[in-house]
Formats: structure tokens, C-alpha cells, sequence
């Protein structure tokens, strides 16, 4: 059952909440899972910078932390570098910041929505990012957009989307396609992005030829004013000409009689 929430601002603006299959990554010691235990504790509380230090390479074989993803369950194996490139790409692409985070459990006694708009918003995110947020072993899916993002990337609907696209690739096949659902995701980035662009043009184009069809409608009627006194000058001209010409024929007749009766 998937369920949506909606965050109070100025945290995340939308929330989508979703169920999958639980997993269980192959090759995950008890030691990694005390160090993702306790990267959740640094998360929680936002202290996001001794990671960023901790690992400025990805590195594949003891999972990844960076900047844009932390994956100590190594979830996304060696597909990692593929993803990164996606993520550039996708920022390249739409100007929209990717972040994804892969942690075995949420944090306990925080709502997974709730959770996700704290740590999105102790990154400081810049504007229009993404965070798609995973507890592998809680099988909950968490897609959260900043606050600070335009209003075609946090709308419910979008958010909706990239929730969707996130969650398939997870649900579809007998085992989670971690790879494959932060691509989905950001696939529909780049679609809603294109989107929104598309609509901008038609809305553009729309009021251009709105304006030219005033514009048309202001000449056209400045032109039949100036039609319709021409119009009635020449009419008032014409019958004007027409009352002169009988006095000028009568005067004329007049002379002509006054010549005949002097000879």
C-alpha cells in the first residue's frame, strides 16, 4: 500500500512513502552494519561533513560515500561509477542535484518522511535537488524534494512520478535493482524537466500570438475609423458638388436669355 505525505514547510516539500521487499546484501559483515549504524547516528544529526571528508573517492569495495552517495551496504556494487556519471549528467542536463542514500534501517521513532526532509535539509541543498532515500532492511523507500526547488519539481505530482519510477525497478524482479531505480528516478527528471520546458514554449508561443492578434485588432480597427471618415469627407464632397451644379446651369440659362432678348 503506498502511502503520501506532505511535509510541513520549510522542509521538504512532498514526501512519498513506499513498501518493498526487504533485503539482505550479500557480504554485509556485522562490522558494516555497526558503521552504517553509526553513519545513520551522524546523519540524523546532520553532521554530513566529516563523510564528505572521509571519502572523497567512491569506494567500491566497502561501499560509497560521497558527496552525492552514501552506500555503506556497497548496494550499488561496481555499478557505482555509472551512477555517479548519471547523477552529472542529470545536473548537466536539468540543473536538478541528485542525492541517494542507502542505509539498512531509518532512524527509530522518527516518521521515514520526517526523517528524510531533516536530512535533506542539514545538507543545506542548493536549488532543485532530489534526495532518494533507502532503508533496505526496513523495506522503505523515501523520495524528498528540497524546499528551495521550482515549483514543477516539488509539485505532488512530480514527486509522485520520481516515487514511481524509484520504486519499480525495486519491486519488479525477484531481487531489489538498486542501480536501476536511482536511474529510473533521474530518467524522470530529465522527462518532467523536458516537460516543463515544453509547456514554458506553448505558454510563450501562446502569448506571442496573443499579443500579435491585439496588436492585428488594434490596427484593423484604427484602419476602419480612418476608412469610415474618409468614406463620409468624399460622400459630404460629392453631394456638395452635386447641389452646385444645377445653380451654375441656371445661371447660365440666364445669360444666354438676357444675350437672345439684346439682339
Amino acid at each position: 500500500m503506498t502511502v503520501f505525505k506532505q511535509l510541513p514547510r520549510p522542509r521538504t516539500h512532498v514526501v512519498e512513502r513506499v513498501p518493498f521487499h526487504k533485503t539482505n546484501p550479500v557480504g554485509v559483515s556485522p562490522i558494516r552494519r555497526v558503521l552504517a549504524f553509526l553513519l545513520l547516528m551522524i546523519v540524523m544529526v546532520g553532521v554530513l561533513e566529516p563523510i564528505r571528508a572521509f571519502a572523497d573517492e567512491p569506494q567500491t569495495g566497502a561501499g560509497t560515500m560521497t558527496d552525492t552517495i552514501t552506500d555503506p551496504q556497497n548496494l550499488l556494487g561496481s555499478d557505482v561509477g555509472s551512477v555517479k556519471d548519471a547523477i552529472e549528467e542529470t545536473a548537466q542536463q536539468t540543473g536538478v542535484s541528485v542525492r541517494l542514500l542507502y542505509l539498512p534501517h531509518f532512524y527509530q521513532g522518527v516518521k521515514p518522511e520526517t526523517w528524510a526532509s531533516r536530512v535533506l535539509e542539514s545538507m543545506k541543498p542548493t536549488h532543485d535537488t532530489v534526495l532518494l532515500a533507502v532503508a533496505s532492511q526496513d523495506g522503505k523507500l523515501v523520495v524528498a524534494v528540497s524546499s528551495n526547488s521550482q515549483a514543477w519539481l516539488k509539485d505532488q505530482s512530480s514527486v509522485d512520478q520520481l516515487s514511481q519510477a524509484a520504486l519499480e525497478p525495486v519491486t519488479k524482479g525477484r531481487n531489489p535493482d538498486w542501480v536501476g531505480s536511482a536511474k529510473a528516478m533521474m530518467d524522470q527528471v530529465e522527462t518532467l524537466d523536458q516537460n516543463h520546458r515544453h509547456h514554458r514554449v506553448m505558454i510563450i508561443a501562446l502569448s506571442a500570438t496573443v499579443v500579435v492578434l491585439i496588436v492585428l485588432g488594434v490596427a484593423v480597427t484604427i484602419w476602419w475609423r480612418r476608412s469610415s471618415r474618409t468614406g463620409a469627407h468624399h460622400r459630404k464632397s460629392g453631394a456638395a458638388k452635386k447641389q452646385s451644379r444645377p445653380a451654375e446651369t441656371v445661371s447660365k440659362l440666364s445669360d444666354n436669355t438676357q444675350k437672345d432678348a439684346a439682339s
